[in-house]
């Protein structure tokens, strides 16, 4: 009783310091008051043998079914599940209806023992259920581990039930005193200690996990950023003879921002980023490549495909109304693109192809979609090379 006091009080003070730390844990704070509401109950199971069994046998296991309750609206709120309130009293409504008004549970140990054998088993596998569905949403490491580990537990304070009713535990001092009484109250002493770590595990990978995505996400627009979008994007490419990549370029955004400043840049981007989002079908990549450029690979996507989905987006975008201090800012996007058919599946050369097809678009007159073709692209490169070279000259002329 001691050693499972004092570890469930210093787990309830780390899962504290992590709910203070970060408010978004907030799976922390039903942990933190589940494992002080277990040390609190473990302390009434010690004093049984001074007495006052209201508080010390009615009241602890109230306590003991609760933080149960409350271990499972946490395991529900750390996987953004609603934790019906209805579900975390109704085990200790039920303890306490049964003590006060039962007097076959009031006065019979072991009929005590299978009441609360069943709250708890029921808590238990419900957590263990839980945390296994999760699998399928945010894939944690020990995700897996922590959900067999709360099931087998479940299952096997079931076992209390069955050895209660065929071998009942005399009472003695005011507790259960039996073999297997004793080894079932070690199991629960080594079930606290690792729900607490199983806990502060989950609450360890998931903020590794926000990490991880922080640094693949573009902040302002909230799709993928350039480099995760390149290593996406060359993993996909390996071994395939299909896909399109797009590249998009938002029609005059500069003189957005110089007409209208540069928070109505960022909203004509977002707004931008949603738009093509909402119309991404299964398996597509897309980022912000950078400032207003932004690229999309389809893969199965034949040049055909890819140019009538092109097509269709560049109409939704100038569909796009967009107000900035009242006034509405007109949005266009020019279009490249570059298939794997024709110019492989090395990144970079599918890259420059659909970058010649964007410059080409522009040069058309912007708002439109264009397509790359390898003789084009090889003319695009050499006039872009050819402006280089008479810049750098002028420059040089003018020094």
């Amino acid at each position: 009783m001691i050693c499972t006091f004092l570890s469930t009080m210093v787990v309830g003070i780390f899962m504290l310091q992590v709910w203070l730390t970060d408010r978004r844990h907030a799976a922390a704070g039903y942990w933190c008051v589940s494992m002080w509401v277990g040390s609190l109950c473990t302390l009434l199971y010690a004093l049984r043998p001074i007495g006052y069994p209201m508080l010390t046998v009615g009241f602890s296991n109230m306590l003991a079914a609760l933080g149960y309750a409350l271990m499972w609206a946490g395991f529900r709120v750390f996987d953004r599940r609603r934790a019906y309130p209805l579900v975390v009293v109704a085990g200790p409504v039920l303890w306490c209806f049964a003590y006060l008004f039962v007097p076959a549970i009031t006065g019979d140990v072991n009929n005590r023992i299978i009441l609360s054998s069943v709250i708890i088993t029921t808590y238990s596998l419900w957590m263990g259920v839980d945390i296994w569905r999760g699998r399928g949403g945010e894939r944690l490491p020990s995700r897996t581990l922590s959900a067999i580990f709360f099931l087998s537990h479940g299952v096997i304070y079931s076992l209390r039930i069955p050895m209660a009713i065929v071998s009942p535990a005399p009472l003695g001092n005011g507790t259960a005193h039996s073999a297997w009484f004793a080894l079932f109250s070690l199991e629960l002493f080594a079930h606290t200690i690792l729900a607490a770590i199983a806990m502060l595990v989950l609450i360890k990978e998931r903020g590794e996990a926000l990490y991880r995505l922080a640094s693949r996400t573009d902040a302002l627009t909230g799709i993928a950023n350039r480099g995760s979008f390149l290593e996406d994007t060359r993993i996909l490419l390996a071994g395939r003879n299909d896909g399109t990549l797009m590249i998009f370029d938002l029609d005059r955004f500069k003189a957005v921002n110089d007409t209208h400043g540069h928070v109505a840049g960022d909203v004509v981007l977002k707004r931008f980023a949603a738009c093509i989002s909402a119309s991404l079908e299964e398996g597509m990549l897309f980022c912000r490549f950078g400032g207003e450029e932004f690229a999309l690979f389809a893969p199965r996507y034949d040049i055909a495909q890819a140019e009538e989905f092109a097509e269709r987006l560049r109409q939704e975008v100038a569909a796009l109304h967009i107000l900035s201090e009242g006034r509405e800012i007109d949005v266009s996007v020019s279009i490249g693109l570059a298939d794997v058919a024709t110019f492989g599946v090395d990144f970079d050369r599918l890259h420059s192809a659909a970058d010649g097809a964007l410059y080409a678009a522009k040069e058309a007159g912007r708002n439109r979609v264009m397509l790359a073709a390898p003789a084009a692209v090889l003319s695009g490169f050499a006039k872009r090379m050819c402006k280089s070279s008479a810049y750098s000259t002028g420059i040089a002329a003018a020094g």
